[in-house]
């Protein structure tokens, strides 16, 4: 009686969440972070379609250019229908797409075609300054959204430099990794957010900027077994880098070893 009266009731015990329950949250909690991948991307999509309709109204337009406007529109529709479909597959299958064996400046190209669509994107000049056939194991779809958010980002930086606005793209392969350098001649990124610049729902300069392009670009990096950084940023000239290995995830140190080999090459690493 004694040791029934005073013994701990294990029935009343708090009980930790089932495996099944952890799984179902983890589940949900990655369904959430893709669907506010889509959502921002598809911003940028339904940006480019209002701007082609608007293009569209003006009498100007002759009609060949009217046929091109509507490529564009129906593309960048293509394009959310992807991105929801990907959703739809992950929140059935609990699954990703797989990675495919995939030419990455291929990837490049869609992202720069996609870029020029956006109202940001039409008045700056993008050169792409040297794009060799690397391929590599990617999910193209989520790859080219990465390279999308940071020439986007690019772009809007440019078109407030005081000159003509200049993006550069250049693709580098080096070893087991490829490297993806985007600059922009904008007034640089303020050294108030640097440390906090791939945090979500930051922004600088952007009024209407949401803060996940670059969060977004870093997960997609992380993913195919690299990264996003700020190389440099000064008032005449910012840098970023996105990173990727070609097979599988390298290990850490192997990781860092490539990344410092880069830096050597490139000048020394800026921000975070």
């Amino acid at each position: 009686m004694f040791a029934k009266s005073v013994g701990p009731d294990l029935r009343n015990e708090p009980q930790g969440p089932a495996p099944s329950q952890l799984i179902v949250a983890e589940r949900m909690s990655a369904i959430g972070r893709m669907a506010c991948s889509i959502s921002h991307d598809m911003r940028h999509s339904l940006a480019a379609i209002y701007a082609n309709a608007e293009f569209l109204e003006r009498r100007d337009r002759c009609a060949s250019e009217r046929v091109d406007l509507l490529l564009e529109i129906q593309e960048a529709v293509v394009r959310m229908t992807e991105r929801i479909d990907s959703l739809l597959q992950f929140g059935s299958s609990g699954q990703n797409n797989p990675l495919s064996h995939e030419c990455v400046s291929l990837v490049l190209e869609r992202a720069i075609a996609a870029v020029k669509l956006h109202p940001d994107g039409r008045n700056v000049s993008i050169t792409v300054e040297k794009v060799p056939p690397v391929e590599a194991d990617i999910n193209a779809r989520n790859l080219e959204s990465a390279v999308y958010n940071l020439l986007l980002n690019a772009c809007q930086a440019a078109t407030r430099s005081t000159h003509a606005p200049e993006v550069r793209v250049h693709l580098t392969e080096l070893a087991e990794r490829i490297y993806v350098t985007i600059s922009d001649n904008g007034p640089g990124i303020p050294g108030s957010v640097r440390r906090t610049l791939f945090d979500p729902f930051v922004t600088a300069g952007k009024p209407t900027g949401t803060g996940l392009g670059l969060t977004m670009a870093r997960r997609i990096a992380e993913e195919h077994g690299g990264t996003v950084c700020l190389q440099e940023s000064n008032p005449r000239r910012t840098v970023f880098t996105l990173s990727l290995t070609k097979g599988r995830t390298l290990p850490l140190e192997d990781l860092k070893s490539d990344r410092a080999g880069f830096e050597a090459r490139n000048g020394s690493a800026n921000g975070s």
